[in-house]
């Protein structure tokens, strides 16, 4: 039997300690309406505990809304933290003690004072500490896991205030407890909470994903579930690679790590998805971008050439005649295997900026290079005729295409647009510059083109030697991260009090405008064939799906899918190609079709 360790839900509190706790925490200030948290984009966050350990479940829960610092209070080391509190412009303190030493009360009361302030009690406030002038004041009574878990969900709106103090403390009096509105965020809980049946879903889903890791399916991976706005289910199983083996005796190796929740795993064409479709939801939704209009209008290289007419619909529901894919590295491969230095050196230069591996660099005109082929190219014989035809070249064309509307860099308009403020600081391109390499699963051992194992740095040859910062490929994610886009998509443009798109936009895209010709494609969205409300020709897909649902794969064995018939978010992370895209037991175990029914069963159960 193979071990797999995992993290999730497996060792977390009860249905009943969850409620319990979400019923009596309280919130007694409340300065400027600070909770729940609003603009994450805007916020440092620092987190001290007082009296227990920084690694704690308040600060794990924390976690899981937004990055931050962490530190365990230490008197000897107060300089040190008033330095840390100093960059960040939130402090957020949980106290695991009644009563404070002087020193502790001091330097609580000055950093009150001085900075905006969080406080939380998991214990019985001593007294003149409710006194305290903090933005905000939390009252959780005890230290239990869930009452944690619960209040660091409060904090950012996973749940709404609603406790009321059983005792007077300082100025508040017995009964006195603020409320919050509805829910903002998701709420972090266990399945039943959302109907499902947990030990159902943990059994089947373990059992599956088990005997697919037994078979070399994957060396690894992760799945998160949400339904009803709650993340029920987000486990991790194997490791990064197949020399798990080698674990105790090398510790600190990242290809024999575990693998976790929070890593990072090359999304491959989820990022048209999670990278393409958010910039054409918002740009078309302002009116910059008409999905009528010929792409041309938009991409002047297409000017003159035979797609001049081709419109952006079209191509984003794959229907425009555009070859469906074309090897450009493989012009720069001499017939001996050597690389071209006409296009590749592995020293960067002026001419060559751009880091394609750890050793090789690209010469800069290179998206002109292939922007330049892809207008020059054949169109397929069925051109006009909207005979479907996926291509990553509608994707691959995108950042030009938004950069001149939004006159900043296509990451950088996606960052401060969707990810930043949806609290998803872990979506990003080029992981290798911001990350260690332990928390980036590792996909090929590339021995044709880049000629090394590929780790942080995208899979896909075209989207590599555009730099990663494509839309057809090349973003990085942990599941936890993309569920929040993809909650944002299921609940039509709004998430986390914000709104960023509006319902109709995302209804259009969720259409299928080509479905009387045969082609059940959404713009951008993969779509259900289904026939007789049968799911037919898609062995990545449950049968269970509706019609109304949508998603994505990609090539290295990542998937969501997002049913709103069932408010349900699905998302399975993989790397199937490790250590060879030649391993096709991804689809000969159909595991996460077998995986996605399950879920559905866990509802029905």
């Amino acid at each position: 039997m193979l071990l797999l360790p995992f993290l999730g839900w497996a060792n977390s509190p009860s249905l009943e300690q969850l409620n319990k706790a979400e019923q009596q925490i309280t919130l007694v200030r409340n300065n400027g309406k600070l909770i729940p948290l609003q603009n994450l984009d805007t916020l440092r966050i620092l987190s001290i505990s007082i009296g227990a350990s920084s690694d704690n479940a308040f600060n794990g829960m924390m976690r899981r809304y937004l990055t931050l610092e962490k530190v365990t209070f230490n008197s000897t080391k107060i300089d040190s933290i008033n330095r840390i509190a100093a960059k960040n412009n939130l402090c957020v303190v949980s106290l695991y003690k009644t009563q404070l030493t002087p020193k502790e009360q001091t330097w609580l009361t000055n950093l009150a004072a001085h900075h905006k302030t969080v406080l939380c009690y998991f214990a019985t406030p001593g007294k003149g500490l409710s006194n305290l002038s903090s933005s905000a004041l939390l009252i959780g009574n005890d230290d239990q896991e869930a009452t944690q878990q619960m209040t660091a969900q409060l904090i950012f709106g996973g749940i709404q205030a609603q406790g009321k103090l059983t005792y007077s403390i300082g100025k508040f009096h017995k009964g006195f407890g603020l409320s919050t509105g509805k829910p903002i965020r998701f709420k972090y809980t266990v399945p039943e909470d959302a109907g499902m049946n947990g030990a159902y879903l943990n059994r089947t889903i373990d059992s599956l994903v088990t005997d697919a890791i037994g078979q070399q399916a994957f060396p690894g991976c992760v799945v998160l579930v949400a339904k009803d706005g709650k993340v029920v289910f987000n486990k991790a199983y194997g490791y990064h690679t197949y020399f798990n083996s080698e674990t105790k005796r090398y510790p600190n190796d990242p290809l024999n790590r575990p693998e976790d929740i929070y890593d990072l795993f090359d999304l491959a064409s989820m990022t048209k998805i999670t990278g393409g479709a958010p910039a054409y939801l918002d740009l078309v939704d302002k009116g910059k971008i008409n999905l009528d209009e010929k792409f041309s209008h938009y991409f002047a290289p297409f000017l003159g050439s035979n797609k001049e007419n081709i419109t952006v619909k079209e191509l984003l529901c794959h229907v425009g005649g555009l070859q469906a894919y074309e090897g450009f590295h493989r012009k720069m491969i001499n017939r001996d295997g050597t690389l071209n230095t006409a296009f590749i050196r592995s020293n960067a230069s002026d001419s060559f900026p751009t880091r394609i591996s750890p050793t090789l660099f690209i010469r800069k005109d290179i998206a002109d290079w292939v922007y330049s082929a892809i207008a020059q190219s054949q169109l397929l014989k069925s051109a006009g005729k909207h005979k479907y035809v996926y291509s990553d070249w509608p994707f691959v064309m995108t950042p030009p295409v938004v950069e001149a509307l939004v006159h900043v860099p296509f990451e950088t308009y996606l960052q401060n647009t969707f990810y930043l403020p949806l609290g998803a600081t872990e979506i990003m391109y080029n992981p290798w510059k911001n990350m260690p390499l332990s928390r980036i699963v590792p996909t090929e051992q590339d021995t044709y083109f880049r000629q090394t194992l590929l780790q942080g740095f995208v899979h896909d040859e075209t989207s590599a030697i555009l730099g990663g910062h494509s839309a057809n490929a090349g973003l990085f994610a942990n599941a936890n991260d993309l569920a929040k886009l993809y909650q944002l998509y299921l609940q039509k443009g709004e998430y986390g009090g914000k709104r960023y798109f509006s319902e109709a936009i995302l209804d259009l895209f969720n259409s299928t405008p080509y479905s009387a010709e045969g082609v059940y494609r959404g713009i951008c969205f993969d779509k259900p064939d289904m026939k007789d409300n049968k799911v037919v020709g898609n062995s990545y897909l449950s049968d269970k799906v509706s019609p109304q649902s949508f998603g994505h794969t990609g090539y290295t064995g990542t998937m969501f899918w997002v049913d709103p018939a069932h408010n349900l978010v699905y998302i399975f992370l993989s790397n199937h190609v490790y250590p060879t895209r030649d391993n096709n037991r991804i689809f000969t175990t159909r595991i996460r079709a077998r995986v996605q029914a399950a879920v559905y069963d866990a509802i029905k159960q």
